[in-house]
């Protein structure tokens, strides 16, 4: 099970990244280039924390950085500015979707989901992080057809929770070691990497 790293604060930065599994092929003697879609895309978020003192706030995270190299890590995934409001309890609609569009149900209607706006689906006791690739709107009875990016990377089952209030990235932690500055004022985190697993 991922451990969920604390936030004492805000990271100084987190950067969402969109790792990209397909290619732009270049053809030979000047002709078009060709996309080459794959599946697999997935997101990255690296974060650098702020210093923090070292009890307990230090303590703790460093505990939970060690632990989340062998056991994958979970972090909220920051969306600044965006206010998301009351998006009720949306799931998916209907088992055997894919591709890059999905139906949900269970949201508060008349709820707005955003361009770019982050969520995350639960499925198999692992999160898959996705954005919306335009708006949608709820209608009265809470469903919602939800074009998003990257195309799905599971089949997700039907009733599968999707975290729209609070979306998080689950993954493994970057790098062969943990490293963390101890002083006696401040702890100094080294920023991290969380990369989706699949």
């Amino acid at each position: 099970m991922a451990i969920e790293l604390p936030q004492p604060r805000l990271p100084k930065v987190a950067v969402p990244r969109l790792l990209d599994w397909g290619a732009d092929q270049k053809a030979p003697q000047g002709g078009a280039y060709q996309r080459l879609n794959r599946l697999g895309n997935r997101f990255a978020l690296d974060i650098s924390y702020p210093r923090l003192k070292p009890e307990p706030d230090g303590r703790i995270l460093a505990s939970r950085l060690r632990r989340a190299k062998t056991e994958g890590a979970l972090f909220p995934v920051p969306q600044p500015g965006l206010s998301v409001g009351v998006p009720g309890n949306p799931v998916v609609d209907g088992a055997g979707q894919a591709g890059a569009a999905i139906l949900l149900r269970g949201f508060t209607a008349g709820y707005q989901v955003r361009e770019g706006q982050f969520f995350s689906i639960i499925h198999g006791g692992r999160r898959y992080l996705h954005c919306a690739s335009a708006d949608a709107v709820a209608g009265g009875d809470g469903k919602v057809t939800l074009s998003i990016h990257p195309m799905l990377r599971i089949q997700p089952s039907n009733g599968a929770i999707c975290e729209f209030a609070k979306p998080y990235i689950e993954g493994i932690v970057g790098g062969q070691s943990i490293d963390v500055e101890l002083s006696i004022a401040k702890m100094q985190v080294p920023s991290i990497t969380i990369t989706e697993r699949a």
